[in-house]
Order: structure tokens, then C-alpha cells, then sequence
């Protein structure tokens, strides 16, 4: 199987105010090939991108606000706010929502505000939503602690090497579990280039690095 598929048109739908558009991508559950390849030959932004460790080249969907919309050929979609996983559609088991902060203030987006130190931690409350293989709807609160490196480290990506800052998010969920997630965030403009994170308790884990930047 391919890396990338060409799908012919598009077709827009609406499913809780998000778009979702077909466009050029990898098929998420098989991926397979070289990466950096496949970006180089595509002048669109794009994201080498698995869940629970597969997946594949996806190219830009669409863009709203803060969310871009990242849609495989089989059409199932990640959805990213300002480069952190916000939702997924049309998987086994679906993240549904994301939030970050007090529910009456907007979502806190961490990485732009936490230090480069290496002690400092930025706290904050985390909500996710979530559908099961059953078709049952789940959700979970925590406490998280958000901290930066004081130094950069070099990172490969599919289409060059930069220096970044590794920033870890750890979450108290309130049945006692503990996740622990990475992300790398460029040290000049905190833009999230690279993460792995985990979405939930026991559940999807969303690992990403930017191909082509869509800012």
C-alpha cells in the first residue's frame, strides 16, 4: 500500500461545528514508507503522525481559529489546537474533547507560558471526553504540571533537524491514575513542533512531528 493516496474531490460535512474534508493523505491505519520522501515531494503542510504507533504522512485538511484538521483517506480525522490534539473521528475509540483551564476562561495552552528552566511548573486543571469501542461515552478530570528543559536538544524531524525545547505534562487524574506526556516547542516562538501524548487513562496515545508547518 502507498504511503500517500490521491482522493479525487471533496466533500465537506459537519459533525459538532468541525469541518471535515477529504483531502491528499496517508492511510492512518497502515502508514508505512519514508516519511521524509513522501513530505519532500508534497508542497502542503504536513505531519508524520500515528495513533498507538501507527499511522503515516497526513496532509493539512482545513484550517478554523486556532484548530487544524488532519484527515486520512479512510477519513478518519485529528483534530489539533495550536498543535495539541483536541478531538479524533471515525477511529476505534475516539478522543472527543480536550480542554485545558477553568471551563469559564479560555483554554489555557501551556507551553506558551511555561518557563524554560527546568523546575518551574505550570499548573492547571484537564478535562477529556472520550467514546469507547462500544460506542459508550467516558470522560475524566485531572490536575496537570507542565515544565520546559532549560536547555534545547537537537530533534529530527522528517524534513530537517532543529533545536528544541522538551517540555513533559504530567496528569493527576482523579481515579488515581498518573499520564505523562512530551512535547517539543520551538524555543523562540513556543510552537509545538513534535509530541507524544497520552490522551487519556489507558488510551489513545497521539505521537506527531511537523513535516511542513502550516504557520
Amino acid at each position: 500500500m502507498p504511503g500517500v493516496v490521491l482522493l479525487a474531490g471533496c466533500a465537506d460535512a459537519r459533525r459538532g461545528g468541525s469541518p471535515f474534508v477529504s483531502t491528499f493523505a496517508s492511510v492512518l491505519p497502515g502508514g508505512g514508507g519514508d516519511v521524509g520522501k513522501q513530505a519532500a515531494a508534497i508542497p502542503y503542510a504536513s505531519v508524520d503522525l500515528s495513533v498507538d504507533g501507527r499511522g503515516g504522512l497526513l496532509i493539512l485538511a482545513e484550517t478554523t481559529d486556532e484548530l487544524t484538521f488532519w484527515q486520512s483517506s479512510t477519513r478518519e480525522t485529528i483534530v489539533l489546537r495550536d498543535g495539541y490534539p483536541e478531538s479524533t473521528r471515525g477511529l476505534k475509540t475516539d478522543l472527543l474533547y480536550s480542554r485545558m483551564g477553568d471551563a469559564s476562561a479560555s483554554q489555557q495552552a501551556p507551553w506558551e507560558t511555561a518557563p524554560a528552566d527546568g523546575t518551574t511548573a505550570v499548573g492547571y486543571s484537564v478535562e477529556r471526553g472520550w467514546r469507547d469501542a462500544q460506542g459508550r461515552e467516558r470522560a475524566a478530570a485531572g490536575q496537570a504540571s507542565f515544565t520546559c528543559a532549560a536547555q534545547t536538544e537537537s530533534k529530527q524531524l522528517p524534513l530537517t533537524r532543529i533545536d528544541l525545547t522538551r517540555c513533559v505534562e504530567t496528569v493527576a487524574w482523579a481515579n488515581g491514575a498518573k499520564t505523562r506526556s512530551v512535547l517539543w516547542r520551538d524555543p523562540q516562538t513556543n510552537r509545538i513542533w513534535a509530541g507524544d501524548v497520552a490522551a487519556w487513562p489507558g488510551g489513545l496515545r497521539i505521537s506527531w512531528n511537523v513535516a511542513r508547518p502550516w504557520w
